[in-house]
């Protein structure tokens, strides 16, 4: 069930910074307000930049302001007109989400003052896990006092606090006297794109990003770079950064050091990553720090310092080998020395980045914010009722039988069956059968629709006539033979319930748990698919099994789509289907969300009912992949009360 785009802001999120300027904090706030506004949130960012400017835009809204920047650009102070626009957002915007990023901002806590003045409830993300280290021991005793007796007001006052990680939470409750019950922990994740086959392609490359300033401890990284450039002259070492705590005084270093004076763009350094081994934190105090959880996503070791979160980063991948004391650049050395003789084990860095893409993925923050921060918009994209549509032409001998297994059928607590049964003109008994069924196994979770044709129309439009009847959050179509395994439609609907991003998944019959003994069929079959891909892949999707019978999809979605469908052949459905739901955008200009799963298939013979005939079928199929891929369609819906049309 999707939402209908709120002409107000529903989510209005504040940070000091946002890309393309780079850091953990940016990026992870840039990740969040992203996937919040993918599920049809309206959303503002504000933040700040090198100009003042408002960009309205179809996934969410950017307010920037020209700030006085200090201790070496890192610290923006927002002044009085941040103070005017943030009341007039908020006046405005009565009942939207604000959400904060850190406290010890001049950001965070005007926005907090604000809210706390107009009683405007807000939330706060706590990226941080430790005091503030600067240069002078005494500036820095004077910045956490106020940190702590001023900057605190805007954990005490808040409505939620989130901290990124469990030695954030214990942190923020022990330096503020916070009930840890007040505290929740969602883990920070990353958003990056990585082929584990090009592992074998990384260059010898050992790298350090970040700014230059005294918490990230830049020098400890440079004192054994200088020990290990000579050691290992095959290796090269990379410092990335910009600012005024990093003390190279040397003339004349080896040439396989590299120092780049500047923070890169996030595509900078994401190539950079993908060509090098591994990747050095020496920070003294860290909240989570994402670089370390991109790094490891793109093929890199992580050699961290045992600041605390690093420490629990490391304690969940099992990298507790590559950790080293903070400050103490003797040891880093010989940890370097152990990754640069590990980085030779694909096999190990392969497994890595999979234990970080399971336990770190930006779906399940996503999901955990949305869930947090919207919990009744939430609840309500969460489906009640499954469509299953079953097109039926004399299949007496397993009508009954997949009617039963469908009635068996056991799924996700508080979603119910809504079972279509349309009838093509079946001329045996059929249709007898299906009213004895429907008769006798009767329940409050299933409910029956019974449709006729008066002539047989052919598979496409008896399904297109059930879809068209169909009221469930999703809608499936279902064979009426025993080829598919209904039990399988519980894990399309775990998915869902799961990923509320998700519009569309397709099943696949081609996995290594399938075994097709027509030769024939299953070259077919795969031939549509490439052929199929050869126009939907670039517009973003390329499923392994386009003829699959499971296509499971958002039941508005899925009646939106079949109001326009054309084929009248019996096996057409799926190709134009799978055009039409790759091109189709959402009213915000979205494309649908897709995801792929394994699933059972049996084909039968003919001898057995096999409609499928692959000469004649196959090529009425590639026409039309050729026509409903290459020709324009008109959907008719209903916006905010009105009903438009639109040309895809």
């Amino acid at each position: 069930m999707t939402k209908k785009r709120s002409k107000k802001y529903e989510l209005i999120s504040v940070s000091h910074f946002f890309p393309p300027k780079i850091g953990g904090l940016e990026n992870m706030a840039y990740n969040l307000i992203e996937g919040i506004s993918e599920k049809g949130i309206r959303s503002i960012a504000v933040y700040s930049s090198s100009k003042k400017y408002f960009e309205k835009a179809q996934d969410y809204d950017r307010l920037s302001f020209k700030t006085l920047n200090i201790f070496d650009g890192t610290y923006p102070i927002f002044g009085l007109s941040f103070v005017f626009k943030m009341l007039n957002l908020l006046f405005k915007n009565p009942n939207a989400k604000v959400l904060i990023h850190s406290r010890h901002l001049t950001s965070s806590f005007l926005t907090a003052s604000i809210c706390s003045l107009i009683k405007h409830p807000y939330t706060v993300v706590e990226h941080n896990a430790g005091p503030i280290f600067l240069n002078s021991k005494f500036t820095s005793s004077v910045i956490n006092w106020i940190d702590k007796n001023i900057f605190g007001t805007v954990l005490e006052n808040s409505e939620d606090i989130l901290a990124v990680s469990k030695n954030s939470k214990d942190w923020i409750s022990n330096n503020f006297n916070i009930p840890k019950e007040r505290i929740d922990i969602i883990y920070n994740s990353f958003d990056t794109k990585f082929n584990p086959g090009l592992i074998s392609k990384k260059e010898n490359i050992v790298v350090f990003a970040s700014k230059w300033i005294k918490v990230k401890d830049p020098n400890t990284t440079f004192k054994a770079y200088k020990i290990l450039a000579t050691k290992y002259p095959k290796w090269r070492f990379v410092i990335v950064g910009e600012g005024k705590d990093f003390e190279n005084k040397d003339i004349q270093l080896p040439t396989n050091i590299t120092i780049i004076n500047k923070l890169l763009k996030q595509n900078d350094l994401f190539k950079l990553l993908k060509k090098s081994k591994i990747y050095v934190n020496s920070s003294l105090s860290e909240g989570l720090a994402l670089g370390i959880l991109e790094a490891i996503s793109l093929g890199n070791i992580p050699v961290i310092s045992d600041a605390k979160s690093n420490m629990e980063i490391a304690n969940i991948l099992n990298t507790k080998e590559f950790t080293f004391n903070k400050g103490n650049h003797k040891e880093l050395t010989q940890v370097l020395e152990k990754a640069i003789f590990r980085s030779r084990s694909e096999k190990y860095i392969k497994t890595l980045i999979e234990k970080n893409k399971e336990i770190f993925s930006k779906e399940k923050m996503i999901e955990n914010y949305y869930s947090r921060l919207l919990p009744i918009h939430y609840k309500n994209t969460k489906g009640t009722k499954l469509s299953i549509v079953i097109p039926v032409y004399n299949e007496e001998r397993t009508i009954q039988k997949i009617l039963e297994k469908i009635y068996l059928l056991k799924l996700p607590e508080g979603i119910g069956k809504e079972i279509i049964l349309v009838n093509d003109h079946s001329t045996d008994s059929t249709p007898q059968l299906i009213e004895e069924f429907v008769k006798e196994n009767k329940s409050k979770d299933t409910e029956y629709i019974v449709l006729e044709n008066k002539r047989n129309l052919g598979k496409s439009q008896s399904v297109k006539k059930g879809v068209l009847a169909s009221t469930g959050d999703y809608v499936v179509t279902q064979d009426a033979d025993l080829e598919y395994k209904p039990k399988d439609l519980i894990s399309f609907l775990t998915i869902f319930n799961k990923h509320h991003f998700v519009d569309v998944i397709y099943g696949n019959r081609f996995n290594y748990q399938n075994k097709f003994s027509n030769i024939i069929h299953s070259f077919g079959n795969r031939f549509l698919t490439s052929i199929s891909n050869i126009f939907t892949g670039p517009k973003g999707f390329a499923p392994n099994d386009m003829e699959t019978c499971y296509k499971m999809v958002r039941g508005d979605i899925m009646r939106t789509i079949f109001k326009t469908l054309e084929s009248k052949s019996n096996f057409g459905l799926e190709p134009e289907l799978t055009a039409k739901l790759v091109r189709y955008r959402k009213v915000n200009g979205q494309r649908l969300r897709f995801k792929q799963v394994d699933i059972y298939y049996k084909p039968r013979s003919i001898s057995q009912g096999k409609k499928m005939r692959w000469f004649k079928n196959g090529f009425e199929a590639l026409l039309e992949i050729l026509y409903f891929n290459t020709y324009s369609f008109t959907v008719e819906e209903s916006v905010n009360g009105k009903v438009i049309k639109r040309q895809f």
